[in-house]
This record gives structure tokens, C-alpha cells and sequence, in this order.
């Protein structure tokens, strides 16, 4: 290989899936492989694009790829963060997120379709990677099963959608379902067949800007969340959802588990911990709000939890803690 014969050691392979999905997260991965194994071109024998495999073979080579790499990287950017950024925005940063999670740091960068700048390392953009390079081409493969799970396991929170069936791509049955339902709160609404269906529609009281000090916290703590939980490999399904019972910060999807988060944030300790503000009623109200949620959802995911993101701020808004409670609030 080119790049061994120039020293590189460490090279990782990217590539996203998801860009043209009209639902769901963009998911990227960064793939290191042992680039200087005299087998693996044997072992890996016949990668390429994903989208050029069947989904058996995928999943063959997906498993071959996890047993192989000396390390793989997921990141995760959820549809509304998207429709926020632009796609070109949040491709880079999910590739950023990827890079960011391997567990060894790579010494050269081979991205599938554009260059990409990450801490200074030197770079190459290959149009058409997948199909020329095998780390863009193992990277490709791993992203597109795991965005598949994840679809599936949507599925589950938003029936009616078949988001196990066309993985959130703009096919006919897709279409009629939007007719049927309207966009969900994973759909990408600054694309196309979701714009127009915001065409007059009224501003909600919730979308309403509220200039209170109290609120430009929150926001800024569920902001800051939002992105933590994203890099943890989260989906986020929805934010700020609200029903007669109550309300709840975030609605996601860790693996196969659905999440009700709580997002705690102070700028001050005179009061304690974040979390600590939590009381027992609080917690019985997510709960409710919680159950409320999977009754209007028909939703029946393999396991469901209530986390707490606890946010600690400094008096310039700066991050001091930031802890993820994993089920802080039990049934």
C-alpha cells in the first residue's frame, strides 16, 4: 500500500450513510484496519460499497470488520441537529464524532467523497472511496448496519412509519405513510416532502421564544446534553416532549433501550448538585409523563429507562461536570 510505503502505520477509512434518508439520525465510521496484515486482502476478500451488498453479506462483513479492526469509531448526528446544520455540516461533524471514538488515533485520514480537516492530520478525499479503498469500504459497511439497527429499533417508537422496511429513504410506501400520519418527530424537516407540510402551519406555544433567565439555561443545558448524549451514541427521537401529565427534556434510543432524559443545570452550588434537585415527586412525574408517552406512541421497545444528564456550569457558562445518570429514576 501507498500510504505504508510512506510511513503512515495507522490509517482510518470514512464513510456516512444516511445523507439522502428523509428520516433518521446520519451515522458515520471511522475504520482502522491492520493495513499491513499480508491476509487481509484475502480475509476481506470481495468489500466494497454497501449499498452494492446484499444485507446478508453485509452483516457477514460487518462481523468479519468488528473481529479484524484494530478499532472503529460510530458518530451519530440526530435529524433535527441536521436540519439545524445543513447535511454537508453535519456529515463533517459526524465524521468529527467518529474520529473522535476510536480508541487508537490514526495517522492519516482516507475520506470517501471530500477531504476532510481533523487536528492538522494529513487528509485524502477519494470520490468514490467505497468502492476503491478498503478501509472507506469496511467503513461504509459498518456504518450502514448500524444505521439499519437503528432504524429498526425507530420502528418500534414510531409504528406506522415502517422504518424497519425502508430505513427512512424516500420510498412510495414511505410517502404514503407520511400522507397518512404527518412527519414524525425524526423526519427531516428541512427536506423536501417535509418543508411543504410546514407551510402555514401556526407557532406552537412551545416553539415560542421564552427570554427568561431560568429558560436560556435550560436551553443551553439541553443543548449541551443533546450533543454529549449524541457523541455516547444516542438518538435522539425528540426534545422538549409534553403531554397533560407532564414533560420530559429528551425521548431517545441507546442501542435497543428507549430514554427518557431529564436534563439537570446550574450555574451556582449554592443549592447542591444538579440532580440533587430532583425530588420524589419529580421523579414519580417522569415516570407518569414517561408511560404517558409509550401509551400515545403505541410504542413497545424491548426496554425503556429514565436517565439524568446533571449540568454544572461556571458563572461564564462554561461546562465544569457534566454526569450521565444512567436509569436515575426507576418505575
Amino acid at each position: 500500500m501507498a500510504l505504508c510505503r510512506q510511513g503512515y502505520r495507522v490509517v482510518a477509512g470514512l464513510d456516512e450513510v444516511g445523507r439522502g434518508a428523509w428520516a433518521g439520525p446520519l451515522v458515520a465510521c471511522a475504520a482502522l484496519l491492520p493495513v499491513e496484515s499480508p491476509t487481509l486482502a484475502e480475509e476481506l476478500a470481495g468489500i466494497r460499497d454497501s449499498k452494492r451488498l446484499t444485507p446478508t453479506r453485509r452483516s457477514q462483513f460487518h462481523e468479519q470488520i468488528s473481529t479484524l479492526a484494530l478499532s472503529l469509531g460510530l458518530g451519530v448526528v440526530s435529524s433535527s441537529r441536521l436540519d439545524e446544520l445543513g447535511v454537508v455540516a453535519a456529515t463533517r461533524l459526524a465524521m468529527m464524532r467518529a474520529l473522535d471514538s476510536l480508541s487508537t488515533s490514526p495517522d492519516y485520514l482516507l475520506v470517501d467523497g471530500f477531504p476532510l480537516a481533523y487536528k492538522g492530520l494529513p487528509h485524502q478525499g477519494i470520490p468514490g472511496g467505497d468502492d476503491l479503498s478498503m478501509s472507506i469500504s469496511a467503513a461504509s459497511i459498518v456504518a450502514k448496519v448500524e444505521r439499519d439497527r437503528m432504524m429498526v429499533a425507530l420502528d418500534d417508537v414510531f409504528p406506522g412509519f415502517e422504518f424497519g422496511r425502508h430505513k427512512g429513504y424516500g420510498t412510495a410506501r414511505h410517502r404514503e405513510a407520511l400522507d397518512r400520519l404527518g412527519p414524525s418527530p425524526v423526519h427531516r424537516m428541512s427536506y423536501a416532502p417535509m418543508k411543504f407540510r410546514l407551510e402555514g402551519r401556526e407557532q406552537s406555544p412551545v416553539e415560542s421564544t421564552r427570554s427568561d433567565a431560568r429558560a436560556q439555561l435550560g436551553r443551553l443545558g439541553e443543548g449541551i446534553a443533546a450533543e454529549y448524549l449524541e457523541r455516547q451514541g444516542y438518538v435522539i427521537c425528540q426534545t422538549n416532549y409534553r403531554c397533560d401529565v407532564g414533560e420530559v427534556d429528551m425521548v431517545a434510543l441507546d442501542g435497543d433501550c428507549l430514554v427518557f432524559v431529564e436534563v439537570r443545570t446550574r450555574s451556582s452550588r449554592k443549592f447542591g448538585s444538579p440532580e440533587e434537585s430532583i425530588t420524589a415527586a419529580k421523579r414519580q412525574k417522569l415516570v407518569e409523563v414517561a408511560q404517558t408517552y409509550l401509551q400515545e406512541h403505541e410504542s413497545q421497545p424491548p426496554d425503556w429507562r429514565i436517565d439524568v444528564v446533571s449540568i454544572q456550569l461556571s458563572q461564564h457558562r462554561e461546562v465544569e461536570r457534566l454526569a450521565l445518570l444512567k436509569n436515575a429514576v426507576e418505575e
